[in-house]
C-alpha cells in the first residue's frame, strides 16, 4: 500500500510539473487589450496645461454662442430689430473677451510651438469676424429687418462652419493637456 506521505508527494510533483509546464509555454494569441494605453508616468507638460486651460478659456464661449443668437426668422418687423441688436452686442462681447484671453497666452517652446500657429489662427479668425459684427452693428439701426437677417447669417455661418488652422490632434501633447484642464472639457 502506497503511503498517505507518498500520494501527498506525488500528487505535489504532479502539480508543480503542471505549473512549471505552463510556464515554459506561450500563448498563441496575446490577450485582446480594451484599455487605453497607459499615461505618461510624468504627465502632460504642466506649461502645456496651463497654455491649454488659457486657450479653452479664450475660446469655449465661442464655441456655444451662436446657439444663443437671434436667428434670422426670429427678426420679421421692425419691432424684432432690438432682438438683432442685443444678439450681435452679445456676440462682439465674447468676441472681445476671446481675443483678450488669445492675446495673453504665452508662447509654446518645442515639440508643441504648432500651438502658437492654433492661437494666432483663432486670433486673426476672430478679429475679423469682431470687424464685420461691429460695422453690422453700426449699420444696423438704419438698415432694417432684411439687413439685420443677413447680418445674424453671415455671423452665424462664419461660427458654425469656422475650423481652426491646426488640429489640437496634430500638436504634440496638447490633447492630453486638454483632458487634464477642466476649461477644455467644451473645446476640442
Amino acid at each position: 500500500m502506497i503511503s498517505r506521505t507518498a500520494a501527498r508527494l506525488g500528487v505535489t510533483v504532479v502539480v508543480a510539473g503542471l505549473v512549471l509546464a505552463g510556464c515554459g509555454s506561450t500563448p498563441s494569441e496575446p490577450a485582446p487589450s480594451s484599455a487605453a494605453p497607459p499615461p505618461s508616468p510624468t504627465g502632460p507638460d504642466p506649461a502645456l496645461v496651463a497654455w491649454a486651460g488659457g486657450y479653452c478659456g479664450a475660446v469655449k464661449d465661442m464655441r456655444l454662442i451662436v446657439y444663443s443668437l437671434a436667428r434670422s426668422f426670429d427678426i420679421t418687423t421692425e419691432a424684432d430689430l432690438p432682438k438683432a441688436s442685443a444678439s450681435l452686442e452679445k456676440l462682439d462681447t465674447a468676441l472681445t473677451a476671446a481675443i483678450g484671453g488669445l492675446e495673453k497666452l504665452p508662447q509654446v517652446a518645442p515639440p508643441a510651438q504648432e500651438a502658437n500657429t492654433l492661437a494666432s489662427g483663432e486670433l486673426a479668425f476672430y478679429r475679423k469676424l469682431q470687424g464685420k459684427v461691429t460695422e453690422y452693428r453700426a449699420l444696423l439701426p438704419r438698415g432694417g429687418v432684411e439687413y439685420a437677417k443677413a447680418a445674424l447669417n453671415l455671423s452665424g455661418a462664419d461660427l458654425v462652419t469656422h475650423t481652426p488652422s491646426v488640429a489640437t490632434g496634430k500638436v504634440p501633447g496638447l490633447d492630453q493637456a486638454m483632458k487634464a484642464d477642466k476649461a477644455c472639457e467644451l473645446v476640442g
